[in-house]
């Protein structure tokens, strides 16, 4: 009977061994697509960014041009970034905040395929 404790504690031993590795390795992988995840929405807001400015600057550029006045233009072009800021501001749960919920919450709580 000894013999067949000592057994069970051993298969036990690595039993947990195996799933401790497991677990590691799972881990390691939802914390690779987690961190590439966030490396590329950074990429991608810098890209945005770069993309708003230059946009913002062709619209002041342009409603100079339009008015003829510096003050104007450029006043007119922070009240379009302004307003596109609330926007934002206001539906920031739908764009940002449920999406990146839901991605976590499957990323860690779905089973493995």
């Amino acid at each position: 009977m000894d013999e067949k404790f000592k057994l069970l504690v051993e298969n036990l031993k690595q039993s947990a061994k195996v799933e401790f590795e497991y677990s590691k390795l799972t881990l390691s992988e939802k914390l690779s697509i987690l961190l590439s995840r966030g490396i590329i929405v950074l990429i991608l807001i810098i890209f945005a960014a770069c993309a708003l400015f230059l946009l913002e600057w062709g619209l002041t550029h342009w409603l100079v041009q339009i008015t003829e006045s510096l003050w104007t233009g450029v006043l007119v072009s922070l009240a379009v970034l302004i307003v596109l800021l609330l926007v934002l501001y206001g539906y920031r749960k739908q764009l940002v905040i449920n999406p990146v919920t839901r991605f976590v919450t499957k990323l860690l709580l779905n089973p493995e395929e």
